[in-house]
């Protein structure tokens, strides 16, 4: 293995830099030269791809004889100030053909412009999402933007592109395991992350045990993931803010395409409402997976059922040169049954309308809307005891800010809200001849508010700055019962003292100031340090019963017994790009404290619980680790080693045994993986293919284990380690897909094969002890999720939408 990875190495390293003519320079002419060349004059417009009519973000724009410069926004909209006169301006973008024009302004004027791709056939492929220096440049440290066409270079499970797959693959990012939801990023715990789709939050995101994401690839444009040091307009969790941008259809011309894979069936469609002005895109996956549990031998999985669907839908009106008005929903839903034992079923919609608009010549607002409708249950299916228990949430968001720019300076403020009603827990009989009573259980409301302030300067060609602060608050809502506990003793059930009903209006609250600080200083043009800091407070977090988070965990309000988590975010690294910024090379350190963190209680019970908090335990939680990244961008042969290391641990801080785990010492946290390692490559084969191998290594996660068993009064009991002692084995698993482009249509088709856990790895996903036979020892046995090769194969076509090429 190691002489494969060391070929693999080789290969990425012989990759060809491919060289782009450019093209010839564009004349412009705005106004008359009436002689006075004082002040300046606002050119502004849009920058499109000229094959799709698409907004294209991140066009560079550079003004011969001036220090600073411009990118167009995700609406493909630049303002600029030229002074009265002649100007030479370059617009670049990695993927496009470069545009050269000579502009003569002499009045406020509006330039359109097409750019056209470049042509990768014979040279080589880019997996670059933003300007070739981004990552140098950019003052904040730990993020990653990623496009959905970087993605499609990645092979995926059952051959459907993933975000967060792709994600995983990453440094600092990683999950406890196969069949688990969410991820972790830099030892932060799942619900320390924050999902957002255009900035309007989402709460659950998963399909399929966590194999797949709720987010369909088709209709996403790029995403970007900030690792602990996030700007003051985001806030609310405590660790880490991956934004999902979705795209906008296509205002020339109505296309679509559909598409049939080894998991689901999907559809797209999109096109203009009113050319140019209003454009609507659609796109809806539903799977077909029951066939595969099907072939299974295995009983229990021949008799599981596996259902899931996801839709989008969205519209985009320009209002008026600037302006824009975005309108979209998405809805997912998952059921899942194992044979007759367990299962769940949960479903997400989030529906928002955002603006965005220019209102002069340095100022521009965005205000959002949203509502967040989040339901799930699980359920046992089978005798008089067969029941389901229900719960969720619902939320209204609210988000308004502003931004001025100049030059190298831009300030940036607003105010956010978000308004939560938990759902009841209700316990439900499920099937006619269940004997089970219903009941209920109440959940809490809150509101969320802050205030936000950002100013970003660049102090010259060497000194960058970011620095913010942001004030949040959160409040408990009544009506609610308040639980009461003994003074100078812990919380237990036992302890309880009385009750409180409280009425309509404030409960408790609490409130912070949460700085954030971000420097970059460039060594050269090439290499830059930059360090950060960020204070971030969490007023909800999910409640779970298991190691792994699940798609039906409860989402907990903060109250009056239950504190929020506050974490202190440190990071320092070095970034250098070489060859015209065809390689990247990064290594970045990250420190991490937090206070008032949850575990379990031994055997807590989470649901139908109405004083949860007896079964929580409050403590520190600290990570450390480095990130160490080699990308290749441009060339026949792309791709990426990272390698993280990274530890996570807890300590309970409650003087009472009651309260303490592990005597209250330190102990590895769940998601503790102190070693990973991803190697990514992908290679371009002649004449539309494209050929994608990946590699991953991690060190296996901490359990609890039986260290003996012993016989009392008739019984068998075993006697357990302490709280995550010891690991699970290794995990690794080698994956590799073929992608071909134009199969059978000119107007675009794909035929993508896949072959995921190359090697046929059983890599554990658990380890549990069961008696061997008639023995009264407990034997230790390796649970697999996915123990097995798993080939997959898909195919998509396009239709409308232009000419065939």
């Amino acid at each position: 293995m190691n002489h494969v990875i060391k070929l693999i190495i080789i290969l990425i390293m012989l990759g060809s830099i491919p060289a782009f003519g450019q093209s010839d320079s564009l004349s412009f002419t705005f106004g008359k030269n009436l002689g006075n060349l004082a002040g300046s004059y606002v050119l502004t417009g849009k920058i499109t791809d000229k094959d799709s009519g698409d907004p294209i973000e991140g066009v560079g724009l550079h003004v011969d004889g001036s220090f600073t410069g411009i990118s167009s926004d995700r609406f493909g909209t630049y303002l600029i100030n030229l002074k009265p006169g002649l100007h030479r301006v370059s617009f670049r973008n990695l993927a496009k053909i470069p545009l050269f024009t000579e502009i003569s302004i002499y009045e406020n004027a509006v330039l359109n412009l097409q750019m056209e791709d470049k042509s990768y056939e014979l040279e080589g492929v880019v997996v670059i999402s933003d300007q070739p220096d981004r990552n140098v440049r950019e003052p904040i440290t730990g993020i990653t933007k990623l496009t959905t066409r970087e993605l499609k270079a990645i092979p995926a499970f059952l051959g459907e592109a993933d975000i967060f797959k792709g994600l995983q693959l990453l440094p600092g990012v990683s999950t406890v395991g196969e069949g688990t939801s969410g991820i972790n990023v830099r030892g932060a715990k799942t619900d320390q992350n924050l999902l957002l789709m255009d900035e309007v939050m989402v709460l659950s995101s998963n399909h399929a045990l966590g194999f797949l994401s709720a987010f369909n690839t088709d209709v996403t444009e790029n995403f970007t993931l900030y690792k602990g040091n996030l700007p003051a307009n985001f806030g609310g969790r405590s660790g880490s803010a991956l934004n999902i941008q979705m795209r906008d259809g296509d205002r020339e011309s109505w296309g679509g395409q559909v598409g049939i894979g080894t998991s689901n069936g999907k559809f797209l469609i999109e096109g203009p409402l009113a050319k140019d002005k209003i454009s609507i895109i659609g796109g809806a996956r539903i799977s077909n997976t029951n066939w595969l549990l099907n072939q299974a031998r295995n009983y229990d999985l021949k008799n599981s059922k596996l259902n899931f669907y996801d839709g989008y839908l969205g519209l985009s009106w320009n209002l008026a040169q600037g302006h824009v008005l975005k309108v979209n929903t998405l809805l997912t839903s998952d059921y899942f049954k194992f044979s007759d034992e367990f299962g769940y079923d949960w479903t997400n919609r989030v529906s928002s309308a955002i603006y965005k608009g220019v209102l002069g010549e340095n100022f521009s607002v965005s205000a959002l809307i949203a509502d967040g409708d989040f339901n799930n249950s699980f359920f046992d299916p089978e005798g008089i005891e067969a029941a389901s228990v229900s719960n969720g949430m619902r939320y209204q968001q609210g988000k308004f800010s502003g931004v001025w720019a100049k030059d190298n300076i831009s300030v940036s403020g607003g105010v956010e809200a978000i308004n939560y009603k938990g759902k009841p827990e209700t316990l439900s009989p499920y099937g006619d001849f269940s004997s089970i009573q219903e009941s209920k259980v109440g959940k809490e409301k809150g509101l969320e508010a802050s205030l936000f302030t950002k100013i970003e300067w660049d102090l010259g060609e060497k000194t960058g700055i970011v620095a913010g602060i942001r004030y949040s608050t959160f409040s408990q809502m009544g009506p609610d019962t308040v639980y009461n506990y003994v003074e100078g003793a812990p919380i237990t059930e036992e302890n309880i003292s009385g009750t409180e009903v409280k009425g309509d209006g404030k409960i408790v609250g609490y409130s912070g100031f949460e700085p954030r600080f971000s420097l970059r200083r460039n060594i050269n043009l090439r290499t830059s340090l930059k360090l950060s800091y960020a204070r971030l407070f969490q007023y909800v977090q999910s409640v779970s019963n298991t190691f792994g988070p699940t798609p039906i965990d409860l989402w907990q309000l903060s109250t009056t017994n239950i504190a929020p988590q506050k974490s202190d975010n440190f990071s320092v690294g070095i970034f250098h790009n070489s060859e015209g910024n065809t390689w990247e090379f990064s290594v970045d350190a990250f420190y991490r404290l937090t206070d008032n963190q949850i575990e379990y209680r031994n055997f807590a019970q989470i649901f139908q619980n109405p004083h949860l908090e007896t079964e929580l335990v409050f403590g520190e939680g600290k990570a450390y680790g480095m990130e160490f990244l080699i990308k290749k961008n441009m060339g026949l042969v792309t791709g990426w080693l990272a390698y993280t290391y990274s530890r996570s641990f807890f300590k309970t801080t409650s003087l009472y045994p009651e309260e303490q785990i592990n005597d209250g010492e330190w102990f590895p946290s769940n998601y503790d993986k102190p070693h990973e390692v991803n190697f990514i490559l992908s290679r371009k084969m002649y004449p539309r293919g494209l050929f994608n191998f990946s590699v991953n290594y991690s060190t296996g996660r901490p359990i609890s284990a039986v260290n003996a068993s012993y016989i009392l009064n008739g019984l068998f009991v075993p006697d357990y380690s302490g709280r995550n002692e010891y690991r699970v084995p290794d995990y690794f698993r080698v994956d590799v897909s073929y992608t071909v482009e134009k199969v059978f249509s000119k107007k675009g088709d794909s035929l993508n094969f896949s072959i995921y856990n190359l090697l046929g790895r059983r890599n554990a996903y658990s380890v549990f002890w069961q008696k061997d036979g008639d023995s009264q020892q407990l034997r230790p046995y390796r649970l697999a999720v996915l123990g097995a090769i798993f080939p997959s194969i898909s195919y998509s076509i396009k239709f409308g939408g232009g000419a065939d090429e």
